[in-house]
């Protein structure tokens, strides 16, 4: 008999792309990546913290989800697909971070050389993308209708 958590990790992850679906955009960062978190407090003061995000493919290949884990910070999920009704190029994105108590939606999509996920007042980008590294940023709207960066994530491939 196969372990309940076996048997949800089978039905929820897929080896890769369903036939004739685009993943590429975050399928790229299919693997296993460490971390480096910069978290910049409201006083100007940062913390840097060593983590791990895991990228793969769910939803018999028809969405991209991972798992980012700051240890003792968060511990969170995203699942995102593409939805052409929502625009040519255009994911929808959902990211769960229990420990925070945390639920964020956003519509993401490439913009020149970046992929920004916008959620209204909140944006996340990846940048600087190559094969093995790339940098990820989170930033609030503020009242006065600028941005202020909160997290900074210097990444790098492991697998």
């Amino acid at each position: 008999m196969t372990e309940p958590s076996n048997a949800i990790a089978a039905a929820f992850l897929a080896d890769g792309p369903a036939d004739g679906v685009d993943l590429s955009l975050f399928g790229q960062f299919a693997g296993a990546w460490a971390l480096d978190c910069t978290e910049y407090d409201l006083d100007g003061s940062s913390t840097v913290r060593r983590g791990e995000w895991h990228f793969g493919y769910a939803l018999g290949g028809r969405a991209t989800t991972d798992v980012w884990i700051l240890p003792g910070v968060e511990h969170g999920v995203s699942v995102r697909f593409p939805d052409p009704a929502a625009g040519t190029g255009v994911w929808r994105s959902t990211w769960v971070g229990p420990v925070r108590r945390r639920t964020h939606t956003f519509l993401a999509s490439r913009v020149g050389e970046q992929i920004v996920l916008d959620g209204g007042d909140l944006r996340w980008t990846f940048f600087d993308i190559e094969a093995d590294a790339f940098r990820w940023r989170n930033q609030a709207r503020q009242s006065d209708g600028t941005w202020r960066l909160q997290q900074k994530f210097q990444v790098w491939r492991q697998t």
